[in-house]
């Protein structure tokens, strides 16, 4: 059976997510590590949250649902549901509360205290010599 143009899209988006990416805008400076389905989240105050994530890009915006297996106690074992939009190099993320059904429509500035709204830039590795 042939799969769809979302599947084939979300398939790419994987592809492209995987590796290191390191914020340029928003609220908290922070790292994202993706590896397969796995991701890592490390803010520069020190927490870091870790665990399984799918995503689902035939949606408007693209859905990311985080699935929260290690980090603070208040959100360990929780849902996070993110809107994303993948540019090149460039990834916008936001998530609402980890727990909380609410899913965002579209994308809030940078600065909204209510949301970790992030905008991250693919670190590429760097070549010996």
């Amino acid at each position: 059976m042939p799969a769809t143009s979302s599947v084939k899209e979300t398939r790419a988006d994987l592809e492209q997510l995987q590796g290191a990416w390191l914020s340029v805008s928003g609220r908290h400076q922070a790292e994202l590590l993706i590896a397969g389905n796995l991701f890592a989240v490390k803010f520069l105050d020190g927490k870091i949250y870790m665990g399984t994530f799918d995503l689902d890009a035939g949606e408007q915006p693209k859905e990311m649902v985080m699935r929260i297996d290690e980090g603070p106690v208040k959100h360990k074992g929780k849902f996070a549901l993110c809107i994303y939009d993948l540019t090149g190099d460039t990834l916008r993320w936001c998530p609402t509360e980890p727990g909380s059904d609410e899913r965002l429509a579209d994308f809030p500035c940078v600065d909204d205290g209510r949301y970790l709204c992030t905008v991250f830039q693919r670190q590429r590795p760097r070549q010996p010599g």
